[in-house]
């Protein structure tokens, strides 16, 4: 799951779901501007990493010189990606802002699949398309 800024709203909910049913090693993607100012659910998603519910990877674009996005978060963990989606059949969602980052996760995954699976950038684009078909690869964005 791909949650920058509003986006996790979602996700919250599906994660609070998953967990009710005893599902662990949910993975979100979660981006904002700054770890102060817009990390509201930081406890609440500490707490469930603790207990193995949740592997959180956290990317805050203002807090550090450097701008650092969940598509840098998703080229990072290349290989937790592929197995995930490959390896694992996992399903793939992202919600948020629609300007750039839906783009962006999905050059993101291009490299993931460059890299990893070795595929061309047609073949990325074939496996890409049948995981949108198949419903295993989501985006829900708004401006």
């Amino acid at each position: 799951m791909v949650g920058p800024g509003t986006g996790c709203a979602p996700f919250r909910a599906a994660i609070e779901e998953r967990v009710s049913t005893g599902a662990v090693g949910n993975t979100l993607f979660f981006g904002c501007r700054s770890k102060f100012s817009d990390y509201f659910f930081e406890v609440e998603w500490n707490l469930l990493c603790s207990q193995g519910y949740l592997n959180l990877f956290t990317a805050f674009s203002r807090d550090k010189g450097q701008k650092h996005y969940v598509q840098d978060d998703i080229i990072e963990q290349s290989v937790l990606v592929y197995d995930l989606l490959i390896n694992q059949n996992g399903f793939f969602y992202v919600a948020g802002n629609a300007r750039r980052m839906p783009a962006d996760v999905m050059e993101a995954l291009k490299a993931v699949l460059t890299t990893n699976a070795r595929l061309s950038l047609p073949e990325c684009d074939k496996l890409l398309k049948d995981m949108q078909y198949c419903k295993r690869l989501q985006f829900e964005t708004w401006n």
